[in-house]
């Protein structure tokens, strides 16, 4: 099994469903334009990926105000079917069909995996409210779309907690939940107003696993010209938190553009790792 054979099961559920029919949920799905589609892999498959999914011991542990969470891009050769799955989403026939569903024209993968790769979160683990980081390593492209898929098994969003949280009005305002299901596959739109998190994990004995990909345009979903550094805020009633990741975000913003524009250079990866 390689990436392009899985890259096919990816097309064929997304036929299955209907590409037009899809386009419109994703379209009408609110300020925040999110779609959900379950069962995206044939199920063998999927449970191999969580049955090989790097140990946590294996992955960088970002442990900091804003989160906590194991990221990481290298794989050994037994869990070589990760990186195919991750490469799978970046095949020319899946951006196709997913700029079909969200109506962008152009837009491509992140073969750098400047801010792709996998996550695990276990019992502790939590990512703060934030927006993501606007561009390219380069600053050449608008990142617009985040590929968000599942394989933990037996998750439980009651007794483990974990989801994917929208806010498309704003931190104080109720969210949109999102459970990360089994096998499960989440599409969302990323902008300067995405503002999106993941709830505290509370379970004891599983591990949410998340094989993520970011998508990326030259054009600007907004028709203009601007440029955000992932940008974290706290939950609702976290009001010192908030005022220092604020303040911490716009600093960092300043820092980062300033260095690029006069050094032509392009932004370490070191510099943002941020996988839902």
């Amino acid at each position: 099994m390689d990436r392009y054979e899985i890259s096919k099961y990816i097309i064929d559920r997304l036929n299955y469903l209907d590409l037009d029919l899809l386009r419109a949920k994703f379209c009408n799905s609110g300020k925040i334009n999110y779609l959900v589609i379950d069962n995206l892999l044939p199920n063998k498959l999927a449970e191999k990926l969580n049955d090989i999914f790097p140990d946590e011991s294996e992955l960088s542990h970002l442990k900091m105000i804003q989160q906590n969470k194991f990221v990481g891009v290298n794989f050994d050769k037994s869990q070589y079917l990760i990186e195919e799955c991750l490469y799978a989403f970046q095949q020319d026939e899946v951006l196709r069909a997913v700029s079909m569903i969200t109506n962008i024209e152009d837009i491509v993968g992140d073969p750098e995996l400047y801010a792709g790769g996998i996550s695990s979160m276990s019992k502790g683990c939590f990512l703060n409210p934030h927006i993501d980081n606007s561009h390219d390593r380069k600053l050449k492209k608008f990142r617009r779309l985040n590929l968000l898929y599942y394989v933990n098994n037996n998750w439980d969003p009651i007794k483990d907690g974990g989801e994917l949280l929208l806010f498309p009005d704003g931190i104080k305002n109720k969210e949109v939940k999102i459970t990360c299901n089994f096998n499960r596959l989440v599409i969302m739109r990323t902008d300067n107003r995405s503002l999106h998190a993941v709830r505290k994990i509370h379970s004891k004995d599983n591990r949410r696993k998340c094989i993520s990909n970011y998508y990326f345009s030259e054009k600007s979903p907004l028709g203009k010209n601007y440029y955000h550094s992932t940008s974290f805020k706290g939950f609702k009633n976290e009001y010192l938190k908030s005022f220092i990741l604020k303040l911490n975000g716009k600093i960092k913003t300043s820092t980062k553009y300033i260095i690029y524009k006069l050094f032509n250079k392009s932004i370490s990866t070191n510099m943002h790792k941020e996988i839902e």
